[in-house]
């Protein structure tokens, strides 16, 4: 499955205004409902599952990047989105270092299998050479979403 199937030109937020890991998260979730109207999708309900499983540790991969998600029940496909944090956000990740990119995934629980093919394409892709920097110096969320196409084609279908 493809990045950009999952993250809407509209549920990429150029610029996350929140500085702590609850905060950005919302602004992610919030630009994923406007963008996407998933059926079944709670703001509540999502927040709640994404903070749920960063108790259990945090998603912050490091490098500036982290990879918030989590299955929902009430929900009926993968939607994504995708929030740049000039800022950066205190996200506790395993560096310790703030998060500038955050992808957020989250799934119906019988998607498992997707969920985490998701999960391994979008870690590839941030590993591609000066990728993350691109994406951190990108101008706004269109140039963003582009760049997001062109991970989709360096990681392959």
């Amino acid at each position: 499955m493809k990045l950009t199937d999952l993250v809407s030109r509209e549920s990429v937020v150029g610029d996350i205004l929140s500085t702590d890991k609850k905060g950005a998260l919302r602004e992610l979730v919030e630009a994923l409902r406007v963008a996407r109207k998933p059926a079944g999708f709670k703001t509540t309900e999502v927040l709640g599952a994404l903070m749920k499983r960063e108790k259990m540790g945090t998603t912050g991969m490091g490098g500036g990047v982290a990879l918030p998600h989590a299955k929902v029940e009430k929900i009926s496909a993968l939607y994504g989105a995708l929030g740049r944090s000039k800022a950066g956000v205190d996200f506790g990740a395993v560096d310790g270092e703030k998060v500038h990119l955050i992808f957020m995934l989250v799934s119906p629980p019988v998607e498992a299998d997707e969920h985490l093919a998701v999960l391994k394409r979008v870690s590839a892709g941030i590993r591609l050479p000066n990728m993350s920097k691109f994406l951190r110096a990108a101008k706004d969320s269109k140039a963003i979403w582009d760049l997001l196409r062109e991970m989709d084609q360096s990681v392959g279908a």
